[in-house]
């Protein structure tokens, strides 16, 4: 596929990983680029309405077509599901999904296992998790773990096969928790808009301890009880902050400068989810504008990302933040 096809998809179907992926060495961008759209065709159908049992039918059918790299049932595959997917964008990108099956399939055989190997992982989760609840901080690991921290995982084993990785063995350690972060933040702000499609990912023993009904949260009565569960919800994400950060600062710097992206966005949107009572107003979007992002950009573009610049930047980040939060934050 076209590096300006593949850009065009990733446009359609993402926001930070659109920045990213065009950025990345050449040695891996095409192959992470594709990985993402496998893995966003694989979340469309944990998204549908379709149930359990279909879908663990089509998570088996996608991962044979991608195994055989049969392109016709791909094709026949596709066609099926497109008027199941809830997501337009994500429809347009089914309609055209052939383009996305031939690249991988011309890519060496080591990036196609590793891909499958990931793909495979996380739609087993997926499974899991569409009939099982989170009932605690635990469950909520492990359904990031299946949805992100694969992703991390996935990123890290191709760089190395693809562009080598001095450290290695320290990054596949940490890199779990770089796709938890980037999943919890979601979770975090999202949290009307999953409600209202039938969905709770915030663990259900928080409003049990607060001793309310997680639909009970959108109550203005209960406002002094959301805002310390939505406090507790942010607390959880300091662990997976902190390994970030080292998996940023060991990272070889042309891939630092990239992966800091959706970093450097995560962190103000997760500060101005902090006691934020719009995340429990179903018509609101808790998100950073257009211009911090490009902010964010232009920031990266113009300096090396070194550990000195990423501690300067979240030190600032906490000086501009008014709601009390401390993050507390170092890299050493």
């Amino acid at each position: 596929m076209f590096a300006a096809e593949m850009n065009k998809l990733l446009n359609l179907v993402s926001r930070s990983f659109a920045l990213c992926i065009p950025r990345l060495p050449k040695q891996v961008r095409h192959e992470i680029g594709n990985f993402y759209l496998l893995c966003r065709y694989a979340d469309s159908i944990e998204d549908s309405k379709i149930p359990s049992a279909d879908k663990k039918n089509y998570f088996k059918r996608y991962l044979a077509c991608l195994k055989k790299e049969d392109l016709k049932e791909m094709k026949t595959l596709s066609k099926e599901l497109t008027p199941k997917i809830l997501n337009k964008n994500d429809q347009k990108m089914f309609k055209e999904f052939s383009k996305v099956f031939s690249q991988f399939t011309d890519f060496d055989k080591k990036s196609k296992k590793i891909a499958l190997k990931w793909l495979k992982e996380m739609t087993k989760g997926m499974l899991k998790y569409s009939k099982k609840e989170i009932e605690n901080f635990l469950d909520l690991d492990n359904y990031c773990y299946y949805v992100a921290g694969t992703v991390g995982f996935y990123i890290t084993q191709i760089t190395d096969h693809k562009f080598g990785l001095n450290k290695y063995n320290l990054l596949i350690s940490k890199c779990k928790d770089f796709g938890l972060l980037l999943q919890k933040v979601n979770i975090i702000r999202d949290f009307s808009k999953d409600y209202k499609n039938g969905k709770t990912f915030w663990p259900k023993s928080l409003f049990k301890k607060h001793d309310i009904e997680i639909g009970d949260a959108f109550k203005n009565k209960n406002a002094v009880k959301r805002k310390q569960i939505l406090s507790e919800m942010i607390k959880s994400t300091e662990p997976h902050i902190k390994n970030t950060l080292e998996y940023l600062k060991n990272l070889p710097v042309e891939l630092k400068s990239v992966w800091a992206i959706p970093f450097y966005m995560a962190i103000p949107t997760l500060l101005k989810c902090y006691g934020n009572e719009e995340i429990f107003d179903p018509q609101k979007k808790v998100k950073i504008g257009r211009i911090q992002t490009h902010q964010i950009i232009s920031s990266l573009n113009k300096k090396i990302v070194s550990e000195q610049f990423l501690e300067e930047y979240l030190i600032t980040l906490n000086e501009k933040n008014s709601r009390g939060l401390n993050l507390n934050l170092q890299l050493k």
